[in-house]
């Protein structure tokens, strides 16, 4: 009888040898334990169990011309059709058959197509010449040619035609298409807030920063060049701009979130805020990886530690900042009330929800993921081992699958109940279930609030609650609808358009609030909210507690009959 080591008898006890061991074992292969390596999460998995879908119909692409260039010809997609440039020529097919229409042209570029509201299309040759293409017959005609002779990055805005091209912003009129003016400030096509047009540029000298010029849209002429080191816009609203102040703090006493106010008109930073982020127990924490804004809310990512959640108007002396808790990579969001975060070991993706920091997790995704897309209801996948994922973006429910031979993807699409795959040199169309084209729920509240069979008395009297209300519920509170409530007490309210804020009379009490806002106002101080108010199926509401203290009454929850039991006799005894 053969005699085992003790490595073989281990081997065998672990049931990873079946059968009689005839030959040299693997691990006999190597050279010691250092000589092996196997990635977290790399076991043998199960049969997938999303469903594997067929395209409805396939067109070639233009191949990656490098390793850095996923997909040169981008997808164009509007009004039924798929736009898009290979071979030289511009292609036009039906989004829900793939069936050819027209094509247009040779010698057209990568990349470089505008359309006009559907009827016509603009589109970039090799040799900078740009062509009007009429998009119900596919006919066209050269409108501009670019002077470097490279094909021209271009945009469209009414009636204007926007070039970028050997280093200059050329301003065509479409009607004409004579040169208007040409700035050379700017390296990028700009974008229009109000009736100024923004661009940026990277500049380079004693520090390398990055900076936006505003360009009058008449003449060209630069009207400012914002100062500093400056991220991209992260909210326009009316004429103010905001932008995060990426200049460098060498000495990191503390770390935070630094958001300037700039004026559209002049370019002056008006007021700047630092959001600073700490630790439970006060300590600093890592510079923060991503800011974004979303209406008053500014969210900055650090990393091990999750998101801050900061409000842009409140006082930081009254009102701390929310930390959603979450050790993966902050990658996308707010969407559909939730943030999204790469799973701890890249594979997968999950989110959690803003209001009450649950966790939603996304289904059958099992690779790095390189693209990763949200329309509607779809949230849309595309994985570094060629496999796309089409998932509820509410649920997380993957409905479908299907796989390529790309390991990066163009931006996914949808139109007229399609799925547009970019995956390098060859475009995918999927027909999608309807969930995943109606539009998804907005707001910092989607998804997080359950309705509740609680009762609302007041002074031990029900209270009829107007249609479509009652008590809602999340994260183990109970909130209450607002304007029904406080005018069922006797008290006035009135909503303030402008400011977006509903202000309340109640005796000698006075105050304000807002959705979205962590703090009442009143007589021009904040006072912090145990939760933001949340508007939901068109009321807004807030939680018990708040309401009983903003208007001085007793607001008690009694369990036996699930009763919320508001009393005006409190605000006497007050």
């Amino acid at each position: 009888m053969r005699k085992w080591t003790v490595a073989a008898a281990g081997l065998l006890l672990a049931g990873t040898l079946g059968s009689v061991w005839t030959g040299s074992p693997a691990w006999a292969q190597t050279s010691g334990p250092n000589a092996s390596y196997s990635s977290p999460g790399s076991d043998f998995y199960l049969t997938n169990p999303v469903p594997l879908a067929k395209p409805a119909w396939t067109a070639a692409l233009d191949a990656p011309k490098s390793s850095s260039a996923s997909n040169p010809s981008a997808v164009t997609a509007g009004q039924g059709r798929v736009y898009y440039v290979a071979g030289g020529k511009l292609i036009v097919k039906a989004a829900a058959t793939g069936k050819t229409l027209w094509s247009f042209g040779t010698g057209l570029g990568d990349a470089a197509i505008a359309d006009a509201n559907g009827t016509k299309l603009y589109v970039g040759s090799k040799d900078g010449s740009i062509y009007q293409v009429d998009a119900a017959t596919g006919k066209g005609a050269r409108i501009y040619r670019a002077p470097s002779g490279q094909t021209p990055s271009i945009s469209v805005d009414g009636g204007t035609l926007y070039v970028f091209a050997g280093g200059s912003l050329i301003s065509v009129d479409l009607a004409t298409g004579k040169e208007k003016w040409r700035n050379q400030d700017v390296k990028t096509l700009p974008q229009r807030v109000g009736g100024t047009l923004l661009a940026g540029a990277v500049e380079s000298g004693a520090i390398t920063v990055y900076t936006t010029y505003a360009i009058d849209p008449v003449t060209g002429k630069t009207m400012w060049r914002l100062s500093g080191d400056h991220s991209g816009l992260l909210k326009a609203e009316g004429d103010k701009l905001y932008f995060q102040d990426q200049w460098p703090n060498v000495d990191l006493v503390e770390t935070a979130a630094n958001i300037d106010e700039v004026d559209l008109k002049t370019g002056k930073i008006t007021s700047s805020k630092k959001f600073v982020a700490k630790t439970a127990d006060g300590g600093p924490v890592y510079p923060p990886s991503k800011v974004v804004m979303d209406g008053n809310d500014v969210y900055a990512a650090v990393s091990g530690e999750g998101v801050y959640r900061f409000n842009v108007d409140a006082d930081p002396a009254v009102v701390k900042p929310e930390l959603i808790a979450d050790r993966g990579e902050f990658i996308a969001g707010p969407y559909n009330g939730k943030l999204f975060f790469l799973n701890d070991d890249n594979r997968g993706i999950h989110a959690r929800k803003v209001v009450d920091r649950s966790q939603v997790y996304y289904n059958g995704l099992d690779n790095p993921p390189t693209r990763v897309d949200m329309i509607e209801s779809g949230l849309y996948v595309g994985q570094s081992d060629g496999t796309v994922y089409a998932l509820n973006v509410s649920t997380g429910k993957a409905v479908f699958r299907a796989q390529t031979a790309a390991r990066s993807y163009g931006a996914f699409q949808v139109e007229s109940g399609m799925l547009l795959v970019q995956a390098e040199g060859q475009l995918y169309a999927f027909s999608l279930p309807s969930d995943l084209t109606n539009k998804a729920a907005a707001g910092s509240a989607a998804g997080a609030f359950a309705k509740s069979d609680a009762k609302v008395t007041l002074d031990g009297k029900a209270l009829a609650l107007p249609a479509g209300t009652g008590v809602m519920t999340t994260d183990n509170r109970m909130f209450i609808p607002f304007r029904s409530l406080t005018e069922a007490l006797g008290a006035k309210v009135a909503y303030n358009g402008q400011t977006k804020r509903t202000t309340v009379t109640y005796g000698t009490r006075v105050f304000s609030i807002a959705d979205g806002s962590p703090f009442a106002l009143a007589d021009g101080k904040q006072a912090a909210l145990t939760y933001s108010p949340a508007t939901l199926n068109g009321s807004l509401y807030v939680p018990i507690k708040d309401f009983g203290d903003l208007l001085g009454v007793s607001v008690k929850w009694n369990g036996g009959t699930r009763t919320v039991e508001v009393s005006k006799q409190a605000a006497a005894a007050k």
